[in-house]
């Protein structure tokens, strides 16, 4: 039998409060890895569009956060390593907000618990 009783909601470890720190921290080494093996070569569209010479007739987007995935004033693959970084970070703080927001709509109707 055990006595030890549950924790309570504010009784949570810090691994159950930071859970998201680890995850953070395991998409920056991703980010950080691919980009120094990504290749320089154009991707599969890109090249189909040069080989089939119409890579001239593509738009630009109308804006872009981090042009060419290369963080600019800097060269070469720290350029790409914090765009990836830049990144993770624009997703992580958007997610944030989102779930922030949906968390209270669930505390104001009382939904599922």
């Amino acid at each position: 039998m055990s006595t030890q009783q549950p924790a309570g909601p504010g009784k949570r470890s810090l691994i159950a409060r930071y859970w998201w720190v680890g995850g953070l921290a395991i998409a920056g080494v991703v980010a950080a890895l691919a980009a120094a093996f990504a290749s320089g070569d154009p991707d599969g569209l890109d090249s189909v569009a040069i080989q089939q010479g119409f890579e001239s007739s593509g738009q630009e987007p109308g804006f872009s956060v981090i042009p060419g995935y290369a963080f600019p004033g800097l060269d070469g693959t720290v350029a790409t390593i914090v765009a990836g970084l830049v990144g993770i970070a624009i997703v992580f703080a958007l997610m944030l907000v989102v779930g922030r927001i949906l968390a209270r709509r669930r505390k104001r109707t009382g939904g599922p618990s």
